[in-house]
């Protein structure tokens, strides 16, 4: 494995972390009351394969995480609970009409993807990741963030 390769895995590694801690503490207010996991999803492979290796028993709300590959189709996005948008995977994303997806947070890392529809956005700071989140757009979806994530990003608002 190339050196880059171990370093987008290790990327991808910690940014699966964050993704669980943004699901431990958002509060999505129309979960069904029957399900029966809670649903990490991406359309790019490989973050999909690390973050199944990453959250490998973990759970939310008592909940199994389950990591799926997806399409970008109305269909697929349905059953998500959390998007994850890779930088590799931002094209499908941005021809995709993206209309208001409810009870799925939007996550990405390209810049202004929140301007495109999205949530939350990873960025690099000083060799540390970073996000920045905006609780309006997730309010939209019916979803509310702790303010104890709030406080460790930047907060945008649009």
């Amino acid at each position: 494995m190339s050196q880059s390769a171990i370093a987008i895995e290790k990327e991808y590694a910690l940014k699966a972390g964050f993704l669980f801690n943004f699901s431990r503490y958002g509060e999505w207010q129309n979960l069904p009351d029957n399900a029966t996991s809670f649903t990490l999803c991406s359309p790019d492979a490989s973050f999909i394969n690390v973050s199944r290796s990453v959250l490998s028993g973990r759970k939310v709300n008592n909940l199994p995480i389950k990591n799926v590959e997806i399409a970008v189709t109305t269909t697929d996005l349905a059953q998500c609970n959390i998007l994850f948008i890779t930088a590799d995977t931002v094209e499908p994303w941005l021809e995709f009409n993206r209309p208001l997806l409810p009870n799925v947070m939007v996550v990405g890392e390209t810049d202004h993807f929140i301007e495109q529809g999205g949530h939350i956005r990873f960025f690099l700071s000083g060799g540390k990741v970073r996000f920045e989140v905006s609780p309006d757009q997730l309010k939209l979806s019916g979803i509310t963030m702790s303010s104890k994530v709030l406080r460790l990003g930047r907060v945008v608002n649009n």
